[in-house]
């Protein structure tokens, strides 16, 4: 009885103890998926493996994380239905081309996973990305989205941190674009003109995210906006 009794209070402490430190603990984990898919970007690779451990902790589902640009994760249409020729799906997130580069803003605490658009709930438990389906890194104003995910340093949790003058970094297979942040605002939500495109201007990022939640309607009732631009 009393090995029992021993058994169920460590079993309570512990449990205590990840309770405690539950957010931290999926932030750590949120961030080697994120190194790992970053690292995949730039070697080329097609999928990254995310353990079941990880999935539980990351609340990211393998099994809907397909990124592969112009595809469906759930199109079944064109598949071959002959078990001797047909592929097998990859294992865990499939980023295909779908991934465009990587958002880095070292005062903010952010180097996330940029995806193609348009902007998905299953992008934005894996990273950022781009708002349209038509957006490019080529426009002159390049809307990107991300969540605030409270108590973890994941997303755009950390972007209130970021200050006028700071750095961004936007990291393609190709080149380091720098840009330096101009305004930081907050809009309603109907206020989809920021990221309207403004021809012979330099280029900018818009970086959005919600703000000022209100617990008695469990919306955020503002967009938080940082606008960065390109550094010539």
């Amino acid at each position: 009885m009393r090995i029992l009794l021993r058994m169920l209070g460590i079993i309570l402490i512990l449990s205590a103890v990840v309770l405690f430190f539950w957010q931290d603990i999926r932030e750590h984990f949120t961030e080697k998926i994120n190194d790992r898919i970053i690292e995949a970007y730039h070697n080329g690779d097609t999928s990254v493996d995310i353990g079941p451990v990880e999935s539980i902790i990351t609340g990211i589902d393998p099994d809907e994380a397909d990124y592969t640009a112009g595809e469906s994760s759930n199109d079944t249409s064109e598949q071959d239905t002959d078990s001797e020729t047909a592929e097998s799906p990859q294992p865990g997130i499939n980023i295909g081309e779908g991934m465009v580069g990587v958002l880095k803003i070292e005062s903010a605490g952010i180097n996330e996973p940029v995806f193609s658009g348009p902007v998905t709930e299953e992008k934005l438990r894996n990273g950022v990305s781009f708002v349209n389906d038509a957006d490019h890194l080529d426009m002159q104003n390049i809307p990107i989205a991300g969540h605030r995910v409270e108590g973890a340093g994941i997303r755009f949790n950390y972007l209130d941190r970021a200050s006028v003058g700071d750095t961004v970094e936007f990291i393609t297979k190709d080149e380091t674009r720098l840009y330096e942040i101009t305004d930081i605002f907050d809009v309603n939500p109907s206020q989809v003109e920021v990221m309207n495109q403004h021809a012979g201007e330099p280029q900018q990022l818009t970086l959005i995210t919600c703000e000022d939640y209100n617990p008695e309607t469990l919306l955020f009732e503002k967009r938080m906006i940082v606008k960065a631009t390109i550094v010539e």
